[in-house]
């Protein structure tokens, strides 16, 4: 992607968070200052969620259960 985005696009690209949401998290966001203006690099914002999501791998529910329950243990069903 070529070109930057203003601080109401990067809202935008954010989620749809508030631009005060933004500007009081400007020292984790990466972005660029050019005389008055805030300019956000798409690909930065990309990288900045991904990096910070917190599903970074898929979930597999019994995969997760034999981890924590153990191998030789059947989980309890209702009746």
């Amino acid at each position: 992607m070529t070109g930057y985005l203003n601080i109401r696009q990067a809202a935008d690209f954010l989620g749809g968070r508030s631009l005060s949401w933004l500007r009081s998290h400007l020292h984790e966001i990466p972005h660029r200052k050019l005389y008055d203006r805030l300019l956000f690099d798409p690909d930065e914002l990309r990288s900045f969620v991904e990096t910070r999501s917190e599903r970074r791998h898929a979930l597999d529910l019994d995969d997760l259960v034999t981890e924590l329950v153990g191998k030789g243990k059947k989980r309890r069903t209702r009746k």
